[in-house]
């Protein structure tokens, strides 16, 4: 018969046990003393044993004091999952994924992340390092709920937003003769050593850099390739060639670089927030959605690059 114990004989009972009194526990619980009386005596059918001595004044058995520090428990823990289930509901609790390359660190990612866990502290935000193409993957796979990509060749139900769009600057070592310049034609290095961005790794960047260098009367000699960005900048800072890259990499503040602008081009970096169609409407993605759109769609304006 224990089944036919429902929370309602519980919230009754506990009143009971606490006010000792039929009149003052019906009242607290907002019923009537008939119905309320009725309830109780429901639970102890359904127990098999007396909870209450109805004497004046009221007492608990000791069964029913033991059940009544039981049913405390249970209501509390009804109440606990009953708050949780309506955090994660309303997006307040819960865990997100959200796939990342190293290069959005110094691009507004570092303050996304503080941003969005300083007003959602109860859902767990995890950065996972991936590729482009690994972030594509995770997300069909649901390893990932969220993603910054490099490309608009997405699946079909794949959904995404243009976030941060960045015109491309040349990167050079310190030391090298240009290092002094604000400004540069790109067509003068046409000799110089490039580092780049492996094309296994980020084909949209890879083309990019070619594009930029074609469209300036060349075709770069490519003598090192890295898997990240800040692995390119380094070796560009240690001497070992010069690269192009999006702005925003400009505030990586790495020693032994100096950036000079190349001038305007219909090339540019794009980074994409990216989420599987059939995530559209899970809340906390709501929420992390709406935090990148005020990093990034609401930041000001692409600025002129200056040299360091």
């Amino acid at each position: 018969m224990h089944h036919a114990i429902e929370l309602r004989h519980l919230r009754h009972f506990v009143a009971l046990a606490e006010e000792l009194h039929f009149g003052r526990a019906a009242k607290r619980c907002n019923i009537s003393q008939p119905p309320f009386s009725v309830s109780i005596q429901q639970l102890e059918q359904a127990l098999g044993f007396p909870l209450v001595e109805r004497s004046s004044p009221v007492s608990i058995t000791a069964a029913g004091e033991a059940f009544y520090h039981e049913a405390e428990k249970v209501l509390a823990q009804t109440t606990h999952a009953a708050e949780i289930a309506t955090r994660v509901n309303n997006g307040m609790q819960g865990m997100l994924k959200v796939g990342f390359m190293a290069s959005m660190l110094p691009r507004g990612l570092t303050g996304a992340v503080q941003l969005f866990e300083a007003e959602y502290p109860q859902v767990d935000l995890q950065l996972v390092e991936l590729s482009t193409a690994e972030q594509i993957i995770a997300l069909q796979r649901k390893q990932i709920q969220y993603g910054f990509v490099h490309t608009g060749a997405l699946p079909d139900m794949m959904r995404s937003q243009p976030l941060l769009r960045e015109k491309f600057v040349l990167c050079l070592p310190e030391n090298h003769p240009h290092a002094g310049a604000r400004k540069a034609v790109l067509a003068d290095f046409s000799d110089e050593p490039f580092i780049l961005f492996a094309r296994e790794f980020s084909p949209t960047y890879y083309d990019q850099v070619i594009s930029l260098c074609v469209e300036a009367g060349f075709h770069p000699h490519i003598r090192h390739e890295a898997r990240h960005w800040l692995t390119v900048m380094l070796c560009v800072a240690r001497g070992l060639g010069v690269t192009l890259i999006p702005f925003g990499l400009t505030k990586t503040r790495l020693q032994g670089l100096h950036f000079v602008d190349v001038g305007d081009s219909p090339i540019h970096s794009l980074v994409r927030g990216a989420w599987m169609d059939n995530n559209e409407n899970d809340p906390i993605l709501h929420l992390w959605r709406a935090v990148t759109a005020r990093v990034w769609l609401d930041a000001p304006a692409e600025q002129e690059t200056s040299g360091r």
